[in-house]
């Protein structure tokens, strides 16, 4: 029989074991992001904050999202600056988008996650909003948040435009022309928003190319509905807040077992 809990690995010295959790968890984003496609080679990043303190995760610069494991992940500072002991670079100027969200939002959005996935990429170059059209997608129901193009973002007055579109209480980014940013208080929150903002939005894009009428959702479904899914009634029974973080490790462990190294 499956076991339906997470068992982290024996920690090696050098790191806390609140650290060596959030590696872990932090890994587990990105071998998933490589499963799914969602990479862009080794560009993007996936940062999380090392619990109670003002440090963060990120890849090194230049490998693939298969080759990051627990223990290669950077540590940086708020500014980017690295605090880690290895020869990996980090992409500091990739990081501004991630600290703006960090320090902004710094009491719930702890891991935030962006990408150049194919489907939200098609979204974001057209002049339609994100529609939620499925159960999974009604949890996303005002909390997308919409930035314009204004070429790579490098300098920090982009910052400020970022906060501004995030708001107080969305956790999801549509950047036009660009691509897809989720955020949340764990790891698997930030992952499986953005996977359920992904899979929304392929169904709304053949619903949209197919010309077919659209089914919309009345709104007090939709509050209900995301209700359900932030108050945690939907995974009721679950053993663990989100019942698929422990499937993902298993899917992750018979692929690379690795990854948690």
């Amino acid at each position: 029989m499956e076991n339906l809990d997470i068992e982290f690995p024996n920690k090696p010295s050098q790191f806390s074991q609140n650290e060596w959790e959030a590696r872990v968890n932090l890994t587990a984003c990105y071998r998933l992001a490589h499963y799914y496609g969602w990479t862009s080679t080794v560009y993007n990043h996936i940062t999380l904050r090392v619990p109670d303190t003002d440090t963060f995760l990120i890849n090194g610069f230049g490998l693939s999202y298969n080759e990051i494991c627990a223990s290669n992940l950077v540590l940086i500072d708020l500014d980017g600056n690295k605090l880690s002991n290895d020869n990996l670079p980090v992409n500091k100027a990739g990081f501004l988008i991630h600290s703006a969200i960090h320090q902004a939002r710094s009491s719930d959005l702890h891991c935030v996650m962006h990408s150049h996935e194919i489907n939200s990429q098609t979204l974001a170059a057209s002049k339609s909003n994100f529609i939620p059209l499925t159960q999974e997608g009604c949890q996303l129901y005002e909390r997308v948040g919409y930035h314009d193009f204004d070429g790579i973002v490098l300098k920090n007055d982009e910052q400020e435009k970022i906060i501004e579109a995030l708001g107080n209480s969305n956790h999801t980014l549509l950047m036009r022309n660009h691509g897809l940013i989720t955020a949340g208080p764990t790891a698997e929150w930030a992952f499986i928003r953005h996977q359920h903002f992904v899979r929304n939005t392929e169904v709304q894009l053949k619903l949209m190319a197919s010309n077919a009428e659209i089914s919309t959702i009345p709104k007090d479904v939709l509050i209900h509905t995301r209700e359900q899914f932030e108050g945690g009634s939907a995974q009721a029974g679950a053993k663990v807040r989100h019942p698929e973080w422990p499937a993902f490790w298993r899917m992750l462990d018979k692929i690379d077992n690795t990854w948690k190294e």
